[in-house]
């Protein structure tokens, strides 16, 4: 079942979705929250990991490289994110540099591929605006089809104060190509200002699946299967950063047939 994980405050590392919750097989989540000084050592082993800086700058070093004070945003809400994504069988470290906490988001991939670590600047993340009216948001793909992952997609999502997003509903749930892909998802949230709120709802077609969960600042939501739109509260922007995972990076989302005329306004 697909489960809300509200946040807890913390410094330093934090495990928000281990690797096999709720039934997850390939993707799992860590936040760390680093003040100046302090740092984060790993070694990715047979994981792929992406580590996205949600705020703040960083030292990134892997593989005998360096990317120095990389991260030039504040927040996640001031322009696109650096990133940095790992191949499995590296090790990588995460070393605070600035005046601010910084906080980076450490999403990982069971079954990665070997290879070289892969600097991501802010100026190299596809941007796009999805939906029109009242559904209209923009997306920043981080990892891409481009990026050489072996299965991850990681990307954020930004609506307006009101608006909603991941409309027309969609799901992606099983293998049945060129229709649907399966592809299990986590999604972490941030509101601006921080009080804010916004809603998930997850539901199947047979309805053995039908909730709503509030999300405040920096809570987290596993999606293991059904279709997930998401409100964003009057007043307040919304913001989560996603990770995808499957056998095939090919996402083939299924509208729900209800409203899937979304697309043909």
């Amino acid at each position: 079942m697909s489960m809300l994980i509200k946040h807890k405050p913390f410094k330093g590392r934090a495990e928000i979705v281990k690797p096999g919750l709720d039934g997850l097989k390939l993707i799992s989540f860590d936040l760390l929250s680093l003040e100046k000084g302090m740092s984060h050592t790993e070694d990715t082993g047979t994981r792929e990991v992406c580590a996205v800086i949600l705020g703040g700058q960083c030292d990134l070093a892997a593989a005998g490289r360096e990317w120095k004070n990389a991260g030039s945003r504040p927040d996640v809400f001031s322009g696109p994110a650096a990133s940095l994504f790992i191949p499995a069988g590296n090790t990588f470290s995460v070393s605070a540099t600035g005046g601010s906490t910084a906080e980076v988001a450490l999403l990982r991939c069971e079954g990665g591929a070997s290879g070289d670590p892969l600097f991501i600047p802010p100026e190299r993340v596809k941007q796009n605006d999805r939906g029109k009216g009242n559904w209209l948001r923009r997306v920043h793909d981080i990892v891409d089809r481009d990026i050489p992952a072996s299965r991850m997609l990681v990307g954020e999502t930004h609506s307006p104060a009101g608006n909603w997003s991941s409309a027309p509903p969609h799901c992606h749930d099983i293998d049945n190509p060129p229709f649907e892909s399966n592809h299990e998802e986590i999604y972490f949230f941030k509101c601006h200002p921080s009080q804010g709120f916004q809603l998930i709802r997850l539901y199947t077609d047979d309805r053995s699946l039908d909730i709503a969960h509030v999300v405040e600042n920096n809570d987290t939501v596993v999606i293991d299967r059904g279709y997930h739109p998401v409100a964003a509260g009057p007043g307040y922007k919304g913001y989560y950063l996603w990770i995808l995972a499957g056998e095939s990076r090919e996402i083939l989302m299924r509208d729900d047939p209800c409203h899937k005329w979304l697309k043909e306004c």
